[in-house]
């Protein structure tokens, strides 16, 4: 409790001051997504989502913060508690950067980065199933901004600590505080010439101790890859595109073996995705 504490009064310092300085930029944008073959620890058959997000990304003299939330909708293959149709689910996230560039005066960069960044994030979500996950988790880090000729490509290292609600009525513990677990993370978006845009982001989080059952948690991989078209020319804010999502050992569900009723298909998918976005 010791190391929870202290890493939740550092990442409250960190994410306060960033209020104390007024942006100099900013963008927001809204999307929508189509992943129709995602998986679920827990349900048998593929789940089709739609998914609205909204974005904000802004800059100050110090670095720069990112908001992001998701409203997720589930088929019916993925049943909201006393089968009122599919789940319904909110997750959303807020870090904050503190460029090294900025804080020491350094014009040079260092080494293979042209900026070090003091990262802080805190995510949170709740979904309406008899699981009823309510996932809080906390990331202390740092990350490399890498010398891409446009837009930008972001490889961190974090330490990583979560804590869950399961609602199964087979767990053996219902408020999990998971072991702090180390957590890469890389994000990009890069045009390509006038084409449109590359994006995504991965995310590999270490094993973290023991779930809600009792089990042994595995290495979790999630990776995005997006190319994203302008619609209507570069200035309309409007676009669309494709990609694809790989998700391996979801919420640390072991994909190689079966526990608890979790048959391994469940915790691991690939999906295209289908894509529209609107810069506000």
């Amino acid at each position: 409790m010791k190391t929870v504490s202290r890493f939740t009064a550092i990442a409250a310092v960190l994410l306060a001051s960033s209020s104390a300085f007024a942006a100099d930029w900013s963008s927001n944008s809204v999307t929508y997504t189509y992943a129709p073959h995602q998986s679920e620890p827990g349900v048998s058959d593929k789940v089709a989502k739609n998914i609205m997000t909204f974005t904000h990304v802004s800059g100050d003299k110090l670095g720069s913060n990112l908001f992001n939330i998701d409203l997720l909708k589930s088929d019916s293959a993925d049943q909201a508690n006393g089968n009122g149709g599919g789940a319904q689910e909110w997750y959303g996230f807020f870090q904050r950067n503190f460029s090294l560039n900025a804080l020491t005066g350094n014009k040079t960069g260092y080494g293979f980065a042209k900026d070090l960044n003091l990262t802080a994030r805190v995510d949170a979500g709740a979904k309406n199933t008899t699981f009823a996950p309510a996932p809080r988790k906390l990331q202390l880090g740092m990350s490399a901004s890498m010398p891409v000729s446009a837009g930008f490509w972001d490889i961190g290292v974090a330490a990583y600590k979560e804590t869950n609600h399961n609602g199964d009525p087979y767990a053996t513990t219902r408020s999990v505080s998971f072991d702090v677990a180390p957590a890469l993370n890389s994000a990009w978006s890069i045009p390509v010439a006038s084409y449109g845009t590359f994006g995504g982001f991965a995310t590999i989080v270490g094993a973290k101790g023991k779930d809600g059952f009792g089990n042994q948690t595995a290495m979790e991989t999630l990776i995005r890859a997006t190319f994203m078209f302008p619609v209507m020319g570069p200035k309309s804010g409007l676009s669309a595109g494709v990609g694809v999502e790989y998700w391996k050992n979801k919420f640390g569900c072991d994909s190689s073996i079966s526990n608890s009723g979790f048959n391994g298909n469940k915790c691991k998918a690939t999906t295209p995705l289908v894509l529209v976005s609107y810069a506000l």
